[in-house]
């Protein structure tokens, strides 16, 4: 399954404004316009790697689950999903959508994009 994990370690920057404070090989989705947030450690990161992960859409499912009955939009056992969570199931299952496995991403007012280095 294609999934967006963090694209640089700790001490890897590309600019002044790059930032990953994630775990490394984390699950992604979108935390903030230009950020995305790891969805065990809710921290954030600002670039992604589209990576084939051997995970189920369960599994992933169940992660995302957590993630948002830590926040308070999922209530464990309620019979319908809230929108909140149907809308980021979404985005973790769409962000690779179009891009290769490989690919450096980061975000830009929400929607995903390719990184492309700043000139020399």
């Amino acid at each position: 399954m294609k999934l967006i994990i963090p694209a640089f370690d700790q001490r890897y920057r590309v600019s002044a404004t790059d930032y990953n404070w994630t775990d490394p090989g984390e699950i992604l989705t979108i935390g903030a316009d230009d950020a995305f947030v790891g969805i065990d450690s809710r921290r954030y990161s600002t670039h992604g790697r589209v990576t084939a992960l051997d995970v189920t859409r369960d599994e992933v499912t169940a992660k995302i689950i957590s993630l948002l009955t830590r926040d308070g939009f999922y209530v464990p056992g309620r019979e319908r999903q809230s929108t909140e969570t149907r809308r980021r199931m979404g985005e973790v299952f769409g962000l690779t959508r179009g891009f290769e496995v490989g690919a450096v991403i980061c975000l830009h007012r929400g929607r995903p994009r390719r990184h492309t280095s700043p000139p020399n």
